[in-house]
């Protein structure tokens, strides 16, 4: 039990709805770090191909897309998409066809049932503000390098 001088304190404290600083959506205090870990569309979520992070939200478009590059699997020398690279790897006999074959010939499955994810890389508060301060300063040097010089014509 809470006095009740103290009672508008612990509601705003414990039980106020509160605003995720990701989404803006507002959530009881005791589900938003669940939301901002699992169900918000803006938190930071990695792609499983090239381990590039950005939003949820846009996970499943960029991941469609990045899926379908192809790299050359070594053994076999054939173009493989990224997303067929998991079936391709564990039946790869290594024979090497001078055939250029397409990928879309052999259907693997995307991930065996059961099979575990790669754990994406936790985004590193230090690694984005680095990018973001590199970004920041490409853009000004750009800015300074680029700046138009008036035509001495135009000059009064």
């Amino acid at each position: 039990m809470v006095p009740r001088k103290f009672a508008e304190e612990h509601y705003l404290s414990t039980h106020a709805p509160v605003s995720c600083s990701l989404c803006s959506e507002t959530m009881n205090r005791d589900i938003l770090d669940v939301h901002k870990g699992e169900n918000c569309p803006q938190r930071i979520a990695t792609c499983e191909y090239c381990e590039f992070p950005l939003p949820a939200v846009d996970l499943l478009e960029h991941q469609e897309v990045c899926g379908n590059r192809t790299e050359l699997c070594h053994m076999c020398h054939k173009y493989i998409r990224l997303r067929e690279r998991h079936g391709h790897e564990s039946g790869c006999t290594g024979f090497v066809s001078n055939n250029a074959e397409s990928s879309r010939n052999i259907r693997a499955p995307e991930r065996p049932p059961g099979a575990p994810r790669r754990q994406p890389r936790e985004v590193l508060p230090r690694r984005l503000l680095f990018t973001i301060a590199i970004t920041g300063i490409a853009v000004l040097l750009g800015s300074f390098f680029f700046q138009r010089k008036p035509d001495s014509s135009q000059v009064n």
